[in-house]
């Protein structure tokens, strides 16, 4: 019970991270800005909920092509609104990670909080799920005691083996 209300909690620290844009990089990486016409928007279960992901038709400043991208938000959004591409640093295979956001989502450069937040949520999820775990085993009933069957030993010959010196006897 421990284990899954640590990994419980380490869902709920990503959600919480990126809510409140906390980032160990001490630079607000921005590579592009634009404009961005929503078309539909929905709550993501990735970040449980805080956040808001949009679809919409980009147009980055300088261009007039437009793009279709996901527009991170923490609120929800419609009509036209300002976006920033981000460069959020180093991803699993080694590129950059991009991630398209609006103007206002927030950005924390912040690596005491984001080491704190990283230990302390998913510890307490591991320590809640153990003293839940022991309450939840005091209510469950005792088991039944094993009945312990003892059983006559059965001898074993090996292939090839030839009955024991003991078992022999002579005839005379």
């Amino acid at each position: 019970m421990g284990v899954v209300c640590m990994f419980a909690g380490i869902w709920v620290f990503i959600a919480v991270q990126h809510r409140m844009g906390l980032t160990t990089q001490a630079a607000h990486n921005i590579d592009r800005t634009g404009t961005a016409e929503v078309q539909s928007c929905s709550g993501s279960p990735a970040y449980l909920w805080l956040t808001v992901i949009c679809d919409a038709r980009v147009r980055w400043d300088g261009e007039q092509e437009t793009a279709t991208k996901r527009v991170h938000s923490v609120r929800e959004l419609s009509g036209t609104v300002t976006v920033q591409l981000r460069n959020e640093g180093r991803g699993r295979g080694g590129g950059t990670v991009r991630e398209v956001v609006t103007a206002d989502f927030p950005f924390r450069p912040d690596g005491g909080l984001f080491f704190v937040l990283l230990v302390g949520i998913p510890g307490l999820g591991l320590v809640l799920g153990f003293l839940a775990g022991n309450r939840l085993s005091r209510l469950l009933p005792e088991p039944a005691p094993e009945k312990l069957v003892l059983r006559p030993m059965a001898r074993t010959r090996r292939p090839g083996d030839k009955r024991s010196k003991r078992s022999r006897k002579r005839r005379g």
